[in-house]
């Protein structure tokens, strides 16, 4: 059987905007076939967080890849 590879992983991601920090250390993998919720309380950063996966923002570090491939 071979083994699973995530669709998305996101890798240490960290977003600031000035001296505001929106995101900090972010790292989550998304896997084909699965269904898969982002939670959290009002200003957590889930916004800022799908802003960077469709190319809005651009992490201020950290990495992201999908299916497999670095995207910059």
């Amino acid at each position: 059987m071979a083994a699973r590879q995530p669709i998305l992983e996101v890798r240490n991601v960290t977003k600031m905007f000035g001296s505001v920090i929106a995101l900090s250390n972010v790292s989550a993998k998304v896997y084909p076939g699965e269904v898969t919720c982002l939670l959290g309380d009002n200003g957590a950063g889930k916004s800022t967080l799908i802003k960077i996966l469709s190319g809005v923002h651009q992490p201020t570090e950290g990495e992201y890849y999908f299916e497999g491939e670095r995207v910059s």
